[in-house]
């Protein structure tokens, strides 16, 4: 076997203004890392691939047990086969057809965004497109609230953002408030739904659901907190880093303009180079030995997919954006536990690229702004984008 290399500090790492120089780090200290905490990262695409399509090895169960919730998360939180159970029962709404019923909807809504803030010449894209684009679709799709949005997201920017709370407060501390007021809050909203008997958006069909496999109310709870965190922050962080991206190579940005058909391939490589996910949490299940490397039975592993999207061996010339590319991506997991909702984030993610290009074809970043993502955290996304662009140009469709 391979001699340990030291250990390494993610929070150390310099994600908030350089993730090719992060990701470059890890990939030439070796495909599997052992970090100062104890975990160990496995961070080539071949070593990942293994750990994502081997469940029996590399467990869910444990794994997310630092989120925040007093309940397993469904369906991420189990293993084949309760995990295939759940996969069943949500894979309908969430297939391509299914995801597709909503096109229309999500393509007026990013429409009506974007012209909103198209006369005015600048706007900060995350808090006028990148937040309320997915969190109404989400919030309506699962049958949230719409109203709700603000105390939704101050939960979950407690959880994914790792952020400070009141004074006195640790990080941890203020995480578990956030997790039990989220909590607290959904079994209320789900008990008055049972009461109304409303079945509106998917939480609605799932309590009406009236066969022997329904989800019980403890399910439906684990899968609502998992749903919130996702559905209020994926999409919004991918947007996020995909503009920036756009913003400072005008090359890019141009081509879209010109050829709207390359942009489901341009949303695939903006996930691949600077996707929401660093990692994966697994937990093994027996000692396995990986690319040379023995990780001990019980160890928390992060399998970090954005590295991984960026080995050699699987996309040449990794840190160069290609949208002629043809390669998989791991952006949004990968084996029986993929994201559910990555049929829905990808055509979001295309509507929105589609309907502010065909609007707002000129922009930029504007003058001073560095964008940084917020570090450490659970995702990959920048707070703030402001962007410029000349008014005379903005013309709705």
């Amino acid at each position: 076997m391979t001699a340990a290399p030291e250990p390494v500090r993610l929070d150390r790492l310099p994600m908030a203004e350089d993730r090719t120089a992060a990701y470059g780090f890890l990939r030439a200290a070796g495909p599997v890392l052992r970090t100062a905490f104890g975990s160990y990262l496995i961070t080539s695409a071949e070593a990942a691939e293994f750990a994502l399509r081997n469940p029996g090895l590399f467990s869910s169960r444990r794994a997310f047990d630092l989120v925040g919730s007093p309940l397993p998360l469904v369906p991420i939180a189990f293993d084949p086969p309760e995990h295939t159970r759940y996969r069943r029962i949500l894979q309908p709404f969430f297939s391509p057809r299914g995801v597709a019923a909503w096109l229309p909807q999500v393509r007026a809504l990013a429409g009506e965004l974007i012209d909103g803030v198209a006369q005015r010449g600048r706007c900060d894209l995350v808090a006028d497109l990148a937040v309320p684009l997915p969190a109404q679709v989400f919030l309506t799709l699962f049958g949230l609230p719409v109203q709700d949005r603000d105390r939704l997201n101050t939960w979950k920017e407690g959880l994914v953002r790792i952020k400070p709370g009141q004074p006195g407060e640790t990080r941890g501390e203020h995480a578990v408030r956030m997790g039990t007021e989220l909590f607290e809050y959904l079994v209320e909203h789900v008990t008055q739904r049972r009461r109304d008997g409303t079945s509106a958006g998917l939480l609605g069909q799932l309590l009406a659901e009236p066969g022997d496999d329904r989800l019980t109310d403890e399910e439906i709870y684990g899968l609502a907190f998992l749903f919130v965190l996702a559905g209020l922050e994926t999409v919004t962080s991918a947007l996020s880093t995909a503009f920036a991206v756009l913003a400072s190579q005008p090359a890019l940005r141009d081509r879209m303009v010109e050829d709207p058909a390359v942009i489901p391939a341009a949303v695939e490589e903006l996930l691949r180079v600077d996707g929401p996910l660093l990692f994966v949490p697994r937990v093994t299940t027996q000692d396995v030995e990986v690319a040379g490397r023995l990780i001990p039975s019980g160890a928390l592993v992060q399998v970090m997919v954005a590295v991984a999207d960026r080995d050699p061996a699987g996309h040449p010339d990794p840190d160069a954006i290609d949208f002629g590319r043809q390669e998989r991506n791991l952006a949004f997991g990968g084996g029986p536990h993929r994201c559910l909702g990555s049929h829905l984030a990808r055509m979001e993610m295309r509507v929105a690229l589609e309907e502010w290009h065909r609007r707002i074809p000129d922009y930029r970043l504007a003058p001073g702004s560095a964008p940084r993502v917020t570090w450490p955290a659970g995702v990959v996304g920048i707070g703030h984008l402001p962007l410029v662009f000349p008014a005379a140009d903005a013309h709705p469709s």
